[in-house]
């Protein structure tokens, strides 16, 4: 019965594995909250304006009144006529394109990158590896809490498109993804991949650098010291030299070459690193490699 039962829950457990690899390669669009959200603040920027020109229309109606010429009841019709004319052709544009925005915009995560297309008359690919994502914020204004979305900033080190956006007074981060219902889904998604990815040999090293020895020798370095760590004697030293180098996170994570939420969970002693990585580790502080661990 305890056999059948363990047989059980591994064939669930490897189901599950392969729903969630399934999931981590499929393409993903966003809600169609996102149309209506545009469409809100449409509306907003309509009644403002709005309200501006009809303050506009009275100084004009005083000022004729005052020289004695068109009477006020020919005026208001155009005024009017022009409040709502101004809210209907907003209201139209941002529903055509705000509209081709939704339908062109999908995002797609793969092992080693994560794909976003997106435009409305000019389409955009914007390719980000794993190695060049620093964070991942989640935002939330009034009109997203109203339709229960979120916006998710994937935020990457030097970031060409968020230097180009800032430049035209639009500051908007390389990976930006809106109106997502389910975003510690997406973010848990991305740090998976993004541990994987950084704990993985790049194959262009393992073929030129190491031997097959030298890989084996590797993962049993990782797992001695993930042993060791089973039993709380040993701490990395990850955080104690980068303050006293004076980096910050992201820079640390930019030379290493992994995201900052490495960094975070090395410094936190909750992610061993491979020889690989703790050689590399100890050649951008240049200290020795048992200098980066201490036993308790």
């Amino acid at each position: 019965m305890c056999q059948q039962n363990l047989t059980l829950s591994k064939k669930n457990i490897m189901e599950n594995r392969k729903k969630m690899e399934k999931k981590e390669h499929s393409r993903f669009g966003i809600e169609p909250s996102y149309l209506t959200s545009q469409m809100i603040g449409s509306f907003f920027a309509s009644i403002f304006v709005g309200l501006g020109i009809y303050g506009v229309g009275w100084l004009i109606v005083f000022i004729i009144l005052d020289d004695g010429g068109t009477p006020p009841i020919v005026l208001w019709p155009i005024i009017w006529g022009l409040i709502f004319g101004f809210a209907l052709i907003l209201l139209t544009m941002t529903f055509i394109f705000e509209g081709m925005y939704y339908r062109n915009f999908s995002y797609e995560i793969s092992e080693k990158f994560i794909t976003i297309r997106y435009g409305r008359l000019t389409r955009t690919k914007t390719t980000i590896p794993f190695s060049r994502i620093q964070n991942i914020a989640i935002h939330q204004n009034i009109r997203d809490r109203w339709l229960n979305i979120y916006t998710v900033k994937i935020e990457t080190a030097g970031s060409s498109a968020a230097m180009s956006s800032s430049q035209k007074g639009v500051v908007r981060p390389e990976g930006y993804i809106p109106a997502i219902r389910d975003p510690k889904e997406l973010e848990g998604m991305i740090n998976r991949l993004v541990h994987r990815y950084t704990q993985d040999i790049p194959k262009t090293v393992q073929d030129k650098v190491f031997m097959d020895s030298n890989v084996a020798f590797d993962e049993f370095i990782a797992y001695f010291i993930a042993k060791m760590r089973e039993k709380d004697q040993l701490n990395t030293k990850v955080k104690i030299l980068r303050e006293n180098t004076g980096w910050s996170q992201e820079q640390l994570a930019e030379k290493l070459g992994v995201s900052r939420t490495t960094v975070e969970y090395l410094e936190a002693g909750e992610y061993v690193p491979s020889l690989t990585l703790a050689l590399r580790i100890s050649h951008i502080f240049n200290v020795s490699i048992e200098d980066i661990f201490e036993l308790e």
